[in-house]
């Protein structure tokens, strides 16, 4: 379990890295293979077919799909560590992060900050897809899937207690927030159905949620998830779909919300 939020510690501003909103073509990276992403097609692929590294099949699946070096790198397949902005401190950023995660020597750290420049998202970049920006994506940026997640929900104007909920293949997002102050943020494993009950309501208990008196919100509604809703609403009643109607072939993705979260900046924008 990895707790996300971290307070106490004292930090100073850091630079401001400028984050486009995910309204443009992008890749996401996650576990075992990653999406690209344009105005009409989610196509996954799996790193036994294609491996993010120089050679000859990554170069001619950039070229097939035609892909600029502008795009965008949506690093998906690790935590993100939330700190306050205000708190932050560039130069000791490997200390608190090596306290939250490991990492490689050959991984490097970068930092978003939230669009309403209240957070600051710590995460690791493997040499593998530092490497594809450097030689295929020159102009490309990176971001954490988090932050995109985190400033899709701030803009929704918050006003109740709410625990919202992403499911992914291979993981699952908890954002806590009491009104618009986010209380915790965690990323667990997805072992099932069981696991992700225990985890969820040992945040409810732990945050001495009451029955009913606050909303579970699941970032979009998937049939391969239809498990995982039905367990929580034996325990609760309150429960809410984001992004409900999914207008995407996202069957075999393993991070369909966020699938569904560029094609709703793609049709808004």
């Amino acid at each position: 379990m990895l707790g996300l939020t971290v307070t106490g510690l004292l930090f100073l501003m850091h630079p401001k890295t400028e984050i486009d909103s995910f309204n443009k073509s992008s890749i996401i990276i996650s576990e075992d293979g990653f999406t690209y992403c344009d105005s009409e097609h989610y196509p996954f692929t799996t790193f036994e077919t294609i491996t993010l590294t120089e050679g000859k099949s990554f170069e001619e699946w950039v070229l097939k799909n035609k892909i600029r070096n502008n795009i965008q790198l949506v690093i998906a397949n690790n935590a993100g560590l939330f700190v306050p902005s205000k708190l932050f401190n560039q130069k000791i950023v490997n200390d608190y992060y090596d306290k939250f995660d490991k990492r490689k020597n050959s991984d490097i750290l970068k930092t978003d900050i939230t669009s309403n420049h209240i957070k600051s998202i710590t995460y690791k970049v493997s040499s593998s897809i530092i490497s594809i920006k450097e030689n295929y994506f020159k102009n490309s940026n990176l971001v954490h899937y988090q932050t995109i997640i985190y400033d899709y929900l701030i803009a929704k104007n918050i006003n109740e207690k709410k625990l919202y909920v992403n499911i992914q293949t291979k993981s699952i997002d908890i954002f806590l927030f009491f009104n618009e102050q986010l209380q915790l943020v965690n990323r667990y494993p997805n072992n099932g159905v069981d696991s992700f009950l225990y985890f969820l309501f040992f945040i409810i208990e732990k945050h001495e949620l009451n029955k009913n008196e606050f909303f579970i919100c699941f970032l979009g509604n998937y049939l391969i998830f239809k498990e995982y809703y039905e367990g929580a609403k034996l325990y609760h009643n309150n429960i809410k779909f984001i992004l409900a109607k999914s207008q995407n072939d996202i069957n075999n993705t393993p991070t369909p919300f966020l699938i569904d979260l560029h094609a709703y900046y793609f049709r808004n924008s």
